[in-house]
């Protein structure tokens, strides 16, 4: 079985209609988004004649087996992570003002609003994303499969942190193991290809590199979303247990 991954869309509809023909192509038999549909923050991205957060959450509906949130999905849904170890949200977290919750949040988690267009939602776009989960795993024979949108305890990548060395996924690993995982998947991080995460080091993957799991491994997967030259997706074949990444 072949699985698409995608991530981090941000309400490109012209590279996520690009990729969706492209894993047609690649007779993946299943695709997995690991969120992050909306979220078209100015200071990022150049695509304002591009953007289209309906369009693209209509797609992904149509089109995925598995939907996770991510962090600017949370922002337009008005949610917070069930899962955040890290920072203790207030109950009343989405009635304080912008100006309460950035005291608050003293730089330690996103405040999307600052950045992030409205994704001009409908009510019906809002119940379907209030209806997603944090990570999904997913049985194999080899031994099932986590996908999130970021990594354990930045689950859905609220956090402002970024890990770049091996031994900052410890807990991480520890979180997968405690679902019986031994292989993960993150978007996020906009890679260019593929980073697979071991407990000792991280190696880089380009497009088109076929790169074999075995063991304990956490794999970043590269961006739809138009970013530079960035963007791309990853196939995952269950059965040959590698990953590869294809340039959009």
């Amino acid at each position: 079985m072949k699985v698409a991954i995608i991530s981090d869309i941000h309400e490109d509809i012209i590279s996520l209609r690009a990729a969706l023909n492209t894993i047609e192509k690649q007779r993946a038999d299943k695709i997995v988004c690991l969120g992050d549909i909306s979220g078209y923050s100015v200071p990022y991205y150049n695509h304002l004649d591009r953007r289209n957060a309906h369009e693209c959450l209509q797609l992904i509906r149509s089109n995925c087996e598995h939907v996770i949130l991510g962090n600017h999905d949370m922002h337009a849904a008005n949610l917070t992570p069930g899962q955040s170890p890290f920072f203790n949200y207030p109950d009343n977290w989405h009635q304080l003002d912008y100006h309460e919750r950035k005291q608050i949040a003293s730089d330690n988690i996103w405040l999307h609003e600052e950045n992030d267009i409205d994704p001009l939602y409908s009510r019906e776009d809002i119940e379907y994303l209030r209806t997603l989960p944090e990570y999904v795993v997913l049985p194999s024979t080899r031994g099932d499969i986590l996908f999130s949108h970021y990594v354990y305890p930045n689950l859905s990548g609220t956090g402002k942190t970024f890990y770049t060395y091996s031994d900052e996924f410890k807990k991480h690993f520890e979180f997968a193991r405690q679902k019986k995982c031994l292989l993960s998947f993150f978007g996020h991080t906009h890679t260019t290809g593929l980073l697979k995460i071991t407990q000792k080091k991280i190696r880089k993957y380009g497009f088109k590199k076929v790169t074999a799991l075995s063991g304990e491994n956490a794999v970043s997967v590269p961006s739809i979303v138009l970013n530079g030259k960035r963007n791309g997706f990853c196939i995952f074949d269950m059965k040959e247990n590698t990953a590869e990444s294809f340039k959009i």
